[in-house]
């Protein structure tokens, strides 16, 4: 089953956030005001999956875990890698 429309455009603004930081990591030096847009960008759709507007879940079955829905894994994994590079690229800023 395909990943659901919004899931799918957050995936691909995850990974195009994931692209740009790690195409930072191949510049010998780089700002901490460069990381601070990618973290922005990340930051609102953080906020979008705190808020639960990514849950696509059945509120009305207490079994419905929407982790188990298409697209939902990959986009936690996907807010997890943008963290972790984004945090490794801070820690090697000047």
């Amino acid at each position: 089953m395909p990943m659901q429309k919004d899931l799918e455009q957050i995936h691909n603004e995850l990974q195009q956030i994931l692209k740009e930081s790690r195409s930072l990591t191949q510049k010998k030096k780089y700002s901490s005001e460069e990381i601070q847009g990618l973290q922005e960008r990340l930051s609102k759709i953080d906020a979008q999956y705190k808020e639960g507007i990514i849950d696509d879940r059945n509120k009305n079955d207490a079994n419905d875990d929407p982790y188990e829905h298409d697209g939902q894994a990959q986009v936690a994994d996907d807010l997890a890698k943008v963290h972790q590079t984004l945090s490794q690229l801070l820690d090697r800023t000047e």
